[in-house]
């Protein structure tokens, strides 16, 4: 019994000290390369800290969603998407170098005016302002579309300064947004 108590305890302390299940690596800081937010929109009338504008989100019936229930319209009413704004702090340790932005669009009109907007505010002033355009991307409408937009920090970024990314259209006709997904590379 002693025996097996003490292989027990062995293989405890050996698989305590093993690095197999930790996060990937940056540098020597020790800190993760890339964090990632994703958001399939299913929950997004609950509270969930970080995510805005919650009317924008809707149960779809024609078209139906990209996956589940649920999807983002923008339209000539709402003109800005359901939103992610959080503090570079609270996400990392470190400062990102870039932002990636991907999901599914679906646009009832094609070539619409619609671009996803990454802004960076210090103290509620306006620091950076970008936006990617996915005219080009929407073609085709009336069908689900994967996009990717990727946003490099061109300016030195602050630790309490908070960033947004929303979508924004500028058609004023129907377009839907799902499965959200936002990587911050470090």
């Amino acid at each position: 019994m002693k025996k097996i108590l003490f292989f027990l305890t062995a293989g405890f302390i050996l698989a305590s000290c093993s690095n197999s299940g930790s996060k990937p690596q940056s540098g020597d800081q020790g800190e993760p390369n890339e964090i990632v937010i994703t958001n399939d929109l299913e929950n997004a009338m609950g509270v969930i800290p970080s995510w805005h504008n919650e009317r924008t989100v809707i149960a779809m019936k024609e078209p139906p969603a990209h996956s589940g229930k649920y999807a983002c319209i923008t339209n000539d009413t709402m003109e800005y998407s359901y939103s992610f704004s959080e503090l570079f702090k609270n996400l990392n340790k470190g400062l990102p170098k870039m932002a990636v932005v991907s999901g599914w669009i679906y646009t009832t009109v094609a070539s619409p005016k619609q671009g996803i907007v990454l802004d960076i505010k210090d103290n509620n002033d306006l620091y950076e302002w970008k936006v990617y355009p996915l005219d080009d991307v929407l073609k085709v409408p009336g069908k689900w579309v994967e996009f990717n937009a990727s946003f490099y920090f061109s300016k030195p970024l602050k630790p309490e300064q908070k960033v947004s990314i929303f979508f924004w259209n500028q058609s004023k006709k129907p377009i839907y947004v799902d499965d959200f997904k936002i990587s911050f590379i470090y």
